[in-house]
């Protein structure tokens, strides 16, 4: 959920419903509604004001998509051999998209040591993370 749009468009169709709701006397008659018009009941207004703009900041990160600049955790699945056995771990490294892409989608990454990567979009930004790749692929160095 993008939380800033969410509240910028909360506070914008408030302030709009507000307006509508002094002037619905001249929009009933314009429009020709009788005194049951929704512009006659300020909480229904804002009601609606704030349930559209809840669903605009949930939809905006899907929509959105990862766009070319986005910061982005990239999961990293390591396999270290030690005393003869096998561990798998899971790291969470920080990285910039070099690609636009959707869930699902391979996008380019650069990695904070200066290589760039590989990695399938598993998620969009929430209100506190950003968004999530799994990487797959890497630059590799050899010495």
């Amino acid at each position: 959920m993008n939380l800033g749009l969410g509240l910028r468009i909360a506070m914008v169709l408030t302030a709009l419903s507000l307006v509508a709701y002094g002037l619905s006397s001249y929009i009933n008659a314009f429009l020709g509604l009788g005194q049951q018009s929704i512009f006659n009941e300020a909480w229904k207004l804002i009601a609606l004001s704030w349930g559209f703009a809840l669903l605009a900041g949930y939809a905006q990160p899907a929509l959105r998509g990862v766009k070319k600049g986005d910061k982005v955790f990239a999961f990293v699945q390591r396999q270290i051999h030690q005393n003869g056995q096998n561990m798998l771990l899971n790291d969470t490294v920080p990285a910039i998209a070099l690609e636009e892409g959707k869930v699902g989608s391979r996008i380019k990454v650069s990695l904070p040591n200066g290589l760039e990567g590989e990695g399938i979009v598993l998620g969009y930004a929430g209100v506190f993370t950003p968004s999530t790749i799994k990487l797959v692929e890497t630059e590799r160095i050899e010495f």
